[in-house]
């Protein structure tokens, strides 16, 4: 009996260790990225799966998004280029947008220097990595850079999301909860782009309240529900299904509301007050 419960204690380590062994190898790798104002570049090569890229913010004191993209058929790297030139004449972003699927983005706002985002990368693909600041009067600079995926699989597994926030259409859908600290799966399931500003909001303020003010789209409505500085939870991110695991840290817990602004979404009734602890 003793030799018996001896060997099946051999097997449970055995499987113990193998089990430790393949939950390291299926782990996402990490990519660093370092991005400014001016300049964006990944390390390589890059194997396809699910990746974390570290986005390291470098030579900046303010804001800076950094996104994830593919360009569509037949649309060149001058082609984009030429479409931001375009934009930044016009204030506007339509022209660029038109012209790529972005897969993933941060928004690194404040002392932040560094944030994640997990996505997965498809093999034998190129893709643009695109770096501005996010300061509303900065004049026009834009970083811009390329990695290519191989052929060859990672064999990693993403881990599973603390919550997940779903954008359909014109709408907010998902975890009713978030963690404060923790990773929120992003998924966009809408024809177009959409984004996700957290607001804080004031403690008795009703979601009656919070509704109007968003759809009023008046600064001075926002100014009497707020309750501190918004959190970007999700810069610009395509539809059709794309989605990121993006690492967060809000300043406090309590209730939020999410808001999309893009194309004044927000005045459409996209937003929805979830709670944050």
């Amino acid at each position: 009996m003793r030799r018996f419960l001896g060997v099946a204690l051999s097997m449970l380590g055995a499987l113990a260790v193998a089990a430790a062994i393949a939950t390291a190898q299926t782990a996402a790798p990490v990519v660093a990225v370092t991005a400014s104002p001016t300049s964006v570049s990944a390390t390589g090569p890059i194997a396809a799966g699910p990746t974390t890229l570290q986005i390291n913010r470098s030579a900046s004191r303010t804001g800076l998004s950094v996104y994830i993209a593919t360009l569509n058929a037949g649309v060149t790297l001058q082609d984009l280029q030429a479409a931001f030139r375009r934009d930044d004449r016009t204030q506007g972003g339509g022209s660029s947008l038109g012209l790529a699927t972005v897969h993933a983005s941060v928004s690194l706002s404040g002392s932040e220097v560094r944030r994640n985002v997990t996505l997965t990368l498809k093999p034998g693909l190129t893709y643009v990595l695109v770096s501005e600041p996010d300061a509303e009067n900065a004049p026009p600079s834009r970083g811009i850079g390329t990695f290519t995926t191989s052929g060859q699989a990672n064999g990693a597994t993403a881990p599973q999301p603390d919550a997940t926030v779903r954008m359909e259409d014109l709408r907010f859908r998902g975890s009713a909860t978030l963690p404060r600290r923790g990773t929120v799966r992003v998924q966009n399931f809408g024809a177009g782009p959409h984004i996700a500003i957290a607001f804080p909001l004031r403690r008795g303020v009703t979601n009656a309240q919070a509704g109007r003010a968003i759809r009023s789209g008046s600064d001075a409505a926002f100014g009497r529900i707020a309750g501190g500085p918004p959190t970007v939870l999700q810069s610009i991110l395509s539809g059709g299904g794309n989605f990121n695991d993006q690492q967060v840290s809000f300043s406090r817990t309590g209730r939020y509301a999410l808001v999309c602004f893009f194309n004044e979404h927000n005045r459409l009734g996209m937003y929805r007050v979830v709670t944050v602890r």
